[in-house]
């Protein structure tokens, strides 16, 4: 997840999630909400907004990682591309 560009992350340590930040200089995300609403339709991955968290700014999201390896890692190049639409500029940014 952390060579995706603007993503920093902590390790799991054991916990069944990952709680990645997304620098919001790369992707200024006004509603985490309605971002992962688009990750769902568009890449069909579905992970929680930190805001349902309780984390006070939309620049986070909450990754579970139970899935076998493979889906993990397919579902991590799907977030890639996605976020890449962000850092492409408006033209290219998801809907």
């Amino acid at each position: 997840m952390t060579a995706i560009p603007g993503v920093s992350c902590v390790p799991a340590a054991g916990a069944m999630y990952l709680f990645p930040r997304l620098d919001p200089e790369i992707y200024p995300i006004a509603s985490d909400e309605k971002f992962v609403l688009q990750l769902l339709q568009e890449q069909k991955i579905l992970v929680s907004h930190g805001t349902a968290f309780n984390w006070p700014t939309p620049d986070h999201f909450r990754f579970v990682i139970l899935p076998a390896v493979e889906d993990i890692e397919e579902a991590v190049r799907r977030i890639s591309t996605y976020l890449a639409a962000y850092r492409n500029g408006p033209a290219d940014a998801p809907s």
